[in-house]
C-alpha cells in the first residue's frame, strides 16, 4: 500500500500531528489577525489548544483502526475546545467519524467525504453563519476536495488542490466581510485552518512523521497569551460557595475582618427601588463590599461588616427575611493564616497551603455536596467578580473570561462537580457561549441548559432573576429575557494597533465599549471612562455600579466617582472585581 494514495491509521495521526505542528508555529500569526485589539482568548491560541486536546489522545499503540482514531480525536476535540474559533473546528474534524466508519484506510475520495461531511456539521452547530470566516474557507477547499477526488487518487496532489483552494478562499474574506477589509487583515480562523491544511501537505509531500511530536506541549496557556492574566487562576478553576483564599485577600486590603453577610428579603414589587436605596445608604455608612440588588419583590444584600445583627435589623425594617447567610471572616482569616503558617498542618511545615474544605475541587477531589436539584454555573475572573457571583447563589464558578476562555470538557466537570439534576449555565462572553452549548451536547438538554449572557453585567442580572424553588423553565424565561435589559460598559488597553469600527486604534490605548459598540479611544484611562459613562447615560439613569481591576488605583476611583455624580447626578456603587483585561465593567440602570 502506497502512501501516496491511501492513509492507514498510524499515517493519519502522522497527518494530524503535521497539521497541528504547522498550526503551533503559526499561533501568533493568526492571533494578529484578530479584529479587536484586545486579548479575547486569542483565535489561534484557542485553535491550537482545541486541536491539541485532540491529537495528543492519539496513541501510536492504542489506537489499532483507523475507526479508532477518528472517534479518539473527535472526542478529544470535542472535550477540548476553548472559543468559538475552537468549537467550529471541532466540529469540522467530526467529519472524518461518519466517512471513516468501518474502512481501513483513507483514500482521496474518502478524505474529501470527511471534509465536506464536517462542513455540513459545523454550519448546522452555528446559528447564523457568516460568510468570510472559517467557514467559508472550509467549504470551499471542501468542494474543491469533492471535484478533485474525482479526477486523482494521489493524496498529495489531492491535498495541493485543498490547499490552494482555502488559500484563495481566505484571501477573497476581506471583500465578504467589511470589517476584516477595514482592519486590512484576512479571517483569523479562516487562516488558522489554512495553516492546518498546510501543515496536511508537507506530510503527504516527504512522507515523514513527526517523530518529535509527542514531546510537544501547546505552545501558549491560557495565562499566557495574556500577561496580565499570568496572575491570576488558569482557567478552569472552580470555586463553591464560600472561598477562603478571597477572604484573606480582602481581609488584607480592608484591615478589618468581620463578617461576610448576606441577607434575602421580601419587599413589595411597588417598593423594591425604594428599599435597594434605603439598604445602600444605611449599609454604606457601616460596610464595604456592599452590593444590593433586587428584582420583583426580592432585594438581595451581600455586606462586609462588624455588625451583622444591625443588618438584619436594618432588612427587617423593610420586609421579612427570607434567607440569611452570616459567615466569620475573622475566623477565617485566622485559619488561612495558620494554613499558611503551616500550624496544624503537617503540608504547612513544607511550605505547602491545605485545600479549604467547602472550596470546590475538580471532580474526583473533595467529597461531593448535598445534591440539589438545579445548580447554576458561572463562568468568571477576578475574585471580587467571584464573591459577587457566589453570593448571588451560583454553585460554582468556573474561572474565566476574557482571554481565559474554559474548554468544554472543563464545563462539563463544573457542571458535574455541583451534583445537581439540572445546571444552568451562564458563559459571561461571547466567545464562551459556543463551548457552553457544546457541554449541553455532551451532557445532554435534560441536564444542563445555557443562558447566553454576553457579559458580567448580564451573568448579574439573570442571576438576580433566578427564583429558588420556581420550575425550571420559568427561571430559564425570566432569566434570559434578563439579559436584554442590561446596559453595560467596558474600558480595556488595546494590545495591538488596530482599525475597528472606523476608529485607528494605537497600542496601549484605552477603549471604550457599549454593549459591543466603540465609543472612545484616548490614551487616558479616566477620559475614557468618563466618555463611556455618557454615551450609556439616560434621563432615566440612576444607579451605576463599577466593577473595578486590579490595576486601578484608589485616587483614580475617587476623581472617577466625583466626576460621574457632580456632572450626571448619578449613584455610584464601586466595587472591587480584580478582572484581568478589563479595567473597568459598568452596569447603569
Amino acid at each position: 500500500m502506497s502512501i501516496q494514495e491511501r492513509l492507514n491509521n498510524q499515517e493519519f495521526i502522522a497527518l494530524l500531528r503535521a497539521g497541528h505542528q504547522r498550526l503551533r508555529e503559526n499561533i501568533e500569526v493568526v492571533n494578529s489577525l484578530n479584529i479587536f485589539p484586545v486579548p479575547d482568548g486569542d483565535t489561534g491560541t484557542n485553535m491550537e489548544l482545541s486541536l491539541f486536546s485532540g491529537v495528543s489522545k492519539l496513541d501510536d499503540s492504542a489506537q489499532t483502526s483507523l475507526t479508532a482514531v477518528t472517534q479518539v480525536l473527535t472526542q478529544g476535540l470535542l472535550m477540548g475546545a476553548r472559543g468559538n474559533s475552537g468549537v467550529i473546528l471541532s466540529q469540522l474534524f467530526r467529519g472524518f467519524t461518519k466517512a471513516t466508519h468501518g474502512v481501513s484506510d483513507l483514500d482521496t475520495v474518502l478524505f474529501a467525504s470527511a471534509l465536506q461531511e464536517g462542513v455540513q456539521i459545523a454550519y448546522r452547530a452555528v446559528a447564523k453563519p457568516v460568510e468570510g470566516t472559517i467557514l467559508t474557507v472550509a467549504r470551499e477547499a471542501a468542494a474543491a476536495g469533492v471535484r478533485e477526488a474525482k479526477r486523482t487518487s494521489n493524496l498529495a496532489d489531492w491535498m495541493q488542490v485543498v490547499y490552494s483552494t482555502a488559500k484563495k478562499a481566505l484571501e477573497k474574506t476581506p471583500e465578504q466581510l467589511p470589517v476584516l477589509k477595514q482592519a486590512g487583515v484576512v479571517d483569523s480562523g479562516g487562516q488558522g485552518l489554512v495553516f492546518i491544511y498546510e501543515g496536511f501537505l508537507r506530510y503527504l509531500d516527504n512522507g515523514l512523521a513527526l517523530e518529535a511530536w509527542g514531546e510537544a506541549q501547546p505552545l501558549l496557556l491560557a495565562a499566557e497569551s495574556n500577561p496580565q492574566a499570568g496572575q491570576h487562576e488558569s482557567a478552569g478553576q472552580l470555586h463553591s460557595a464560600v472561598d477562603l483564599d478571597f477572604a484573606a485577600a480582602h481581609i488584607d486590603r480592608d484591615g478589618e475582618y468581620g463578617y461576610c453577610t448576606e441577607v434575602l428579603v421580601r419587599v413589595e414589587p411597588k417598593d423594591s427601588d425604594s428599599a435597594q436605596n434605603a439598604l445602600r445608604k444605611t449599609l454604606g455608612e457601616y460596610g464595604d463590599s456592599l452590593l444590593v440588588v433586587g428584582a420583583d419583590d426580592l432585594v438581595k444584600v451581600h455586606v462586609h461588616t462588624v455588625h451583622p445583627g444591625r443588618v438584619l435589623e436594618d432588612a427587617l425594617a423593610l420586609g421579612p427575611l427570607v434567607k440569611i447567610k452570616i459567615d466569620n471572616m475573622t475566623e477565617q482569616h485566622s485559619t488561612i493564616r495558620g494554613r499558611q503558617h503551616g500550624a496544624g498542618s503537617p503540608e504547612g511545615e513544607n511550605g505547602l497551603q491545605a485545600q479549604p474544605k467547602d472550596r470546590a475541587e475538580p471532580v474526583g477531589g473533595a467529597e461531593q455536596k448535598e445534591r440539589k436539584s438545579v445548580a447554576l454555573i458561572v463562568v468568571a475572573a477576578g475574585e471580587g467578580l467571584k464573591e459577587v457571583f457566589l453570593s448571588l447563589g451560583a454553585d460554582v464558578v468556573i474561572e474565566g473570561g476574557q482571554s481565559m476562555n474554559p474548554s468544554t470538557e472543563e464545563i462539563v466537570a463544573a457542571v458535574k462537580h455541583a451534583n445537581s439534576d439540572f445546571a444552568i449555565v451562564l458563559p459571561n462572553n461571547k466567545n464562551i457561549v459556543m463551548a457552553a452549548q457544546q457541554a449541553v451536547q455532551v451532557l445532554g438538554q435534560e441536564q444542563v441548559h445555557v443562558v447566553q449572557s454576553t457579559s458580567i453585567p448580564q451573568g448579574i442580572a439573570a442571576m438576580v432573576a433566578y427564583r429558588e424553588g420556581t420550575a425550571v423553565e420559568e427561571n430559564i424565561e425570566r432569566m434570559s429575557e434578563a439579559l436584554a435589559e442590561v446596559h453595560s460598559g467596558q474600558v480595556v488597553r488595546a494590545v495591538r494597533d488596530s482599525v475597528f469600527q472606523d476608529r485607528e486604534i494605537k497600542a496601549n490605548q484605552y477603549l471604550g465599549m457599549v454593549n459591543q459598540e466603540l465609543v472612545d479611544v484616548s490614551d487616558d484611562r479616566l477620559k475614557t471612562a468618563e466618555a463611556v459613562i455618557a454615551a450609556m447615560y439616560s434621563d432615566s439613569s440612576e444607579l451605576l455600579t463599577v466593577f473595578y481591576g486590579a490595576e486601578v488605583e484608589s485616587d483614580e476611583l475617587e476623581n472617577f466617582t466625583k466626576s460621574v455624580t457632580d456632572q450626571l447626578g448619578l449613584e455610584v456603587e464601586m466595587h472591587y472585581g480584580g478582572q484581568p483585561v478589563y479595567d473597568y465593567i459598568f452596569s447603569l440602570e
